[in-house]
């Protein structure tokens, strides 16, 4: 979109710091890129940025704030665009962006019409498309959103072959049927060493399968126009159980446990090969219902463009100079400028009851989820820049383990394992709170734990990723 108008440069400190955002822009690091277009903004002054000239800075603020869903603000310097320079295509198209993203799309389609009638926008392909596509939209009716069928969780193969006796004298045939509401004593069993393998493995099926009724059930709903997977209430009581947090660490230390049968077997060991094969039954019914838990994230999450921005805009606070979770364990927290700063930020974000109950949902963290995945992944296979994936996988799990903080903060979920003395439904849904996990982050120890927490999930979600390779998933979770 380029203008062929000359204009003045701007002043040299003006244009560095233009230049600075326009580098952080390319980055991705959007916070930094908005902060350093309002230091330009304020250091030219009222008479400059009333001129053409500055109608550039204008607009690289406005998409900086549209990627960190700040649509008014985007909008408000959008509009200030069309007024210093209302025969240049890119004010127009700015503003159709912000307009179409706030959901106005008939004033979009005037902008975009607008910036079209432009000298330049009259070339520009890439607007004729979005003109076409708002118009198809406006005369088109809603597609329903249709979600295939999942795939189901692997039968026990080998192991203990008896029926035993589950927890609460519950057998492995009685453990199979699927139930509106998830049960508890599934959970109790698959974590229980003590459970001959075939048994816990029909309790890994069992929840399995009752999560594909649910999937059956919801998914081929419209997310949005009706109650989809992660706004079921019964869904939404067995996650709030620790149904996930369950699964992993039994998906985990089952995997070190494969490790170190087959490492035994190597060394002579007679039983050690029928006991990995029987661990990795256990491993791959749990890994099936851990993609049974993601799959709907990966085909849902486009439908909800707002969610995608808000949870981005909270991991690049996560990562700001001030935040206690840049430094390494038994680094005091600083108090400093860059961390109040951060911590307005975060409250910024996390005070709006709205933005809480997105960012704090099951949704939201799933989505997390599976961009930690996907990023160990990349990192595992030596794909993309380093630096840059070793940066999203830390994002991902640091805002995983702070939101999960956050959604349990009032209590509602055993995430240490122990089921048993859970006392959360139905209607027991948690009430997120924002405040209690943020000053515990801004004290040493409480900086600590996220740390270590945030050291543990990353490892864990690392062996999810090798389980979801090895047993067929990472297609559907899309790995």
């Amino acid at each position: 979109m380029a203008c062929s108008e000359n204009l003045p440069p701007l002043p040299d400190a003006v244009a560095n710091l233009k230049d600075e955002g326009n580098g952080f822009f390319r980055a991705g690091d959007y916070l930094k890129a908005a902060g350093a277009y309002t230091k330009a903004i304020k250091a030219a002054g009222p008479e400059l940025t009333a001129k053409p000239e500055f109608a550039s800075v204008f607009s690289n603020r406005s998409a900086s704030f549209l990627k960190l869903n700040k649509v008014t603000q985007s909008l408000a310097d959008a509009e200030t665009c069309v007024l210093l320079r209302p025969d240049w295509e890119k004010s127009h198209f700015r503003k159709a962006l912000a307009l179409e993203e706030k959901g106005d799309d008939a004033e979009a389609l005037l902008a975009y019409q607008a910036a079209l009638a432009t000298t330049t926008g009259s070339g520009n392909p890439e607007i004729g498309l979005k003109i076409k596509r708002l118009a198809k939209k406006k005369n088109s009716k809603p597609v329903p959103f249709h979600f295939p069928k999942t795939k189901p969780p692997p039968k026990a193969k080998g192991g203990n072959t008896g029926a035993g006796v589950g927890v609460g004298g519950v057998s492995s045939q009685t453990l199979v049927a699927p139930c509106p509401i998830g049960e508890l004593k599934w959970l109790t069993c698959v974590t229980s060493p003590r459970e001959p393998v075939a048994t816990r493995v029909a309790a890994a099926n069992a929840v399995g399968g009752w999560l594909a009724e649910h999937l059956d059930t919801h998914l081929k709903k419209t997310p949005g126009e009706s109650e989809w997977f992660f706004e079921n209430r019964s869904v939404v009581a067995f996650l709030d159980k620790g149904l996930f947090d369950v699964v992993l660490d039994t998906v985990t230390h089952t995997v070190v446990s494969i490790i170190n049968f087959e490492q035994r077997d190597t060394d002579g060991n007679p039983d050690a090969a029928s006991d990995a094969a029987a661990s990795a039954d256990l491993a791959g019914a749990l890994t099936g219902v851990l993609h049974n838990l993601l799959h709907p994230s990966l085909r849902a999450w486009q439908t909800r463009k707002q969610h995608h921005a808000l949870l981005g805009a909270f991991e690049q606070v996560l990562r700001m100079e001030g935040s206690p979770l840049n430094d390494e364990k038994g680094t005091p927290v600083r108090v400093d400028d860059a961390t109040k700063q951060f911590t307005a930020l975060s409250a910024k974000i996390l005070t709006n009851q709205g933005a809480l109950q997105v960012l704090c949902g099951h949704d939201a963290l799933a989505r997390a989820r599976l961009q930690l995945l996907r990023s160990l992944t990349q990192r595992d296979r030596s794909e993309g820049d380093t630096e840059d994936v070793n940066n999203r996988v830390q994002e991902s799990a640091r805002a995983l383990v702070v939101l999960k903080r956050c959604r349990y903060a009032n209590g509602g979920n055993s995430n240490d394992g122990d089921t048993t003395n859970n006392d959360a439904d139905e209607k027991g849904i948690p009430s997120p709170a924002w405040e209690p996990v943020l000053d515990a982050l801004l004290t040493d120890a409480g900086a600590d734990e996220v740390r270590d927490e945030v050291r543990k999930t990353i490892e864990q979600h690392a062996l999810l990723a090798g389980a979801f390779l090895k047993f067929g998933f990472e297609g559907s979770v899309g790995i």
